[in-house]
């Protein structure tokens, strides 16, 4: 089947990237940061655990697909990641992503592309590879997900939104009038993908309103 995009998406995260880039910050105050914290739990709950389990980084590639604003780049940076690679479809998004990068100094061992993941060709695969709020937006993930898999040479961390969660609905809404379409997946769903796939290490792993899935090489 073609893949099809999903330009509600990539429209949404070029009008939205700093709101939503602020979630990881901890100087912000006031009634929204609280509603953060709330509702978007998920997005900082995720992050720590993906670090937990990787560690340290030292000398290891990493992809981070669907990188927004790149928190997950500059993190594994800090871990002494060797190469860090970020790709977003939303031009937006990257151009926070680098404005962020430019304190880094570390230009040699970080590399940004805008495109479409399926768009997306290497001539090399990744210890580390990320996609991480990237599934709620993906319409073919069977697809994407097996391409992930190719590219892999050590660990994938991947997020999925669970379908039966207290905040599917006002979600669903709030990005239905931003004219941006979610998708949300159950844990059979998730596990009949892997088996198609062929892939039998893995994990797959409840935090908040999101499964988290962890696939080894």
């Amino acid at each position: 089947m073609k893949d099809k995009r999903n330009p509600g998406a990539i429209d949404y995260f070029n009008r939205k990237i700093r709101a939503f880039d602020d979630i990881y910050r901890d100087d912000k105050k006031g009634l929204l940061s609280i509603l953060n914290r709330v509702i978007r739990a998920s997005v900082r709950i995720r992050f720590d655990l993906a670090f937990d389990i990787l560690g340290d980084l030292t000398g290891r590639s990493v992809l981070d697909i669907g990188c927004g604003s790149g928190r997950y780049m500059f993190k594994a940076l800090e871990r002494n990641a060797g190469y860090v690679v970020g790709i977003d479809a939303a031009a937006g998004a990257l151009e926070q992503a680098q404005k962020m990068a430019e304190g880094f100094n570390l230009k040699d061992r970080l590399k940004f592309v805008e495109s479409d993941f399926m768009d997306f060709s290497s001539d090399r695969k990744f210890d580390v590879i990320f996609a991480v709020g990237y599934f709620d937006y993906i319409f073919n993930p069977l697809d994407h997900l097996r391409k992930m898999i190719d590219l892999s040479d050590g660990l994938l961390f991947a997020s999925f939104p669970k379908m039966w969660s207290v905040f599917t609905v006002t979600r669903k809404m709030r990005l239905a009038l931003n004219r941006c379409p979610v998708r949300f997946y159950t844990k059979p769903r998730i596990e009949r993908f892997l088996r198609e796939l062929g892939v039998g290490d893995y994990e797959l792993r409840t935090v908040f309103r999101d499964y988290i899935l962890i696939v080894r090489k």
